[in-house]
């Protein structure tokens, strides 16, 4: 038997199959299992395994004169669309956009494959934010178009808020034909932060999420080291070494954040005193992030108004469609304690030390 690694929905530089930079040869990478019987292996039977069936798969499958040039054209020529789309994007002063008709949906949790167009909705920008862009292949390709700044995207229960993230999240890379998201680009830098209870942080300046006069004896968090992080300093480590990486785009999704690092509710500070709360939530600086450091923010809020009053733009997801309420939010927001600001603070640009890489644990080959 012969086998391949199966690539993704996403067009990667892949390691299984490679071509030459002087276009000299391909170069695939593959696995055979060579028949055998206990522990003996059948000679005649392998022989004609790697002289009789690998020259004709590789005949099949790597010669340009027995593939289907139309489809392999529609690759490419989809793909260079893809990548002038998410070049544009910057130009327009987006973070984002999705074109209309896009299959944001997939076949299950455990697949990446599209659902079925009988079983799903296709997107449809509102009007407001509607936006085209032209791409040198396929022409004019209207959508929704996401302005820099902070976003919010919210809505009920199983609207359709996640899936729109999730679409966003993977917009960083080119699909293949067919995938439905072909046209969901966003900013290359886009990060998705989220809590992650449990991860290792080490040296990371989390000081202006966490203040070090409000924590027990005052630990120091501008130098934050943790083999075992908490959920708020873990995704508080994530958007600060985001930033230091140079991201430009920030992705949070509230099911899977740390509450008491997004926001403080009125009644929860009334009783927690500032002087006892180190955490300085994100509610209060997602707006200096963007203003300070040109970092955009698109959340996922479905169970906290505090982001109303910061957010540029706000998306109401109804039954998987998206309809801009803008304005409403901002009505809302204005009969509404005002959310103080504070600003967001400097940001180190690190690289790791050649020295604090130790593959080797004492005299032992292994990775401590």
């Amino acid at each position: 038997d012969l086998g391949v690694m199966r690539p993704s929905q996403h067009v990667l530089e892949r390691t299984s199959v490679m071509i030459a930079k002087d276009n000299s040869y391909v170069e695939a990478r593959f696995t055979a299992a060579l028949p055998a019987r206990g522990r003996n292996i059948l000679g005649r039977e392998a022989a004609a395994l790697l002289t009789e069936s690998v020259p004709a798969v590789t005949q099949r499958c790597l010669l340009f004169r027995n593939l289907d040039a139309a489809s392999l054209q529609a690759h490419v020529l989809s793909v260079e669309d893809q990548e002038a789309v998410r070049s544009q994007l910057a130009g327009m002063g987006l973070c984002a956009f999705v074109a209309n008709g896009a299959v944001l949906p997939r076949a299950s949790g455990a697949s990446d494959e599209p659902m079925a167009a009988s079983e799903c909705v296709a997107f449809t920008s509102p009007e407001p934010l509607a936006v085209t862009i032209t791409a040198p292949n396929r022409g004019p390709i209207t959508g929704m178009g996401i302005r820099r700044g902070v976003t919010l995207i919210t809505g009920g229960g199983f609207h359709g808020k996640s899936t729109l993230l999730e679409a966003l999240v993977k917009g960083v890379y080119n699909h293949v034909p067919g995938d439905g998201r072909e046209f969901v680009c966003c900013d290359p830098t886009a990060v998705k932060v989220k809590a992650e209870d449990g991860r290792s942080v080490q040296g990371s300046d989390i000081s202006t999420f966490i203040r070090a006069e409000a924590m027990p004896f005052a630990r120091s968090t501008s130098s934050f080291s943790t083999r075992d992080a908490s959920g708020s300093t873990s995704q508080a480590s994530g958007m600060v070494e985001a930033v230091e990486a140079g991201s430009t785009m920030l992705l949070v999704d509230e099911d899977v954040s740390a509450s008491n690092l997004l926001s403080r509710s009125t009644a929860m500070a009334q009783l927690v005193p500032e002087a006892r709360e180190p955490i300085s939530t994100f509610n209060t600086k997602v707006r200096a992030l963007f203003g300070e450091h040109g970092v955009s923010t698109i959340l996922v809020i479905g169970g906290s108004g505090d982001f109303l009053s910061e957010a540029d733009t706000v998306l109401m997801m109804d039954t998987y469609a998206p309809h801009d309420v803008t304005a409403r939010a901002a009505e809302i927001a204005a009969t509404n304690p005002a959310v103080p600001r504070v600003a967001f603070g400097a940001v180190c640009r690190r690289a790791p030390q050649r020295s604090s890489f130790q593959p080797l644990l004492g005299t032992k080959g292994r990775v401590p």
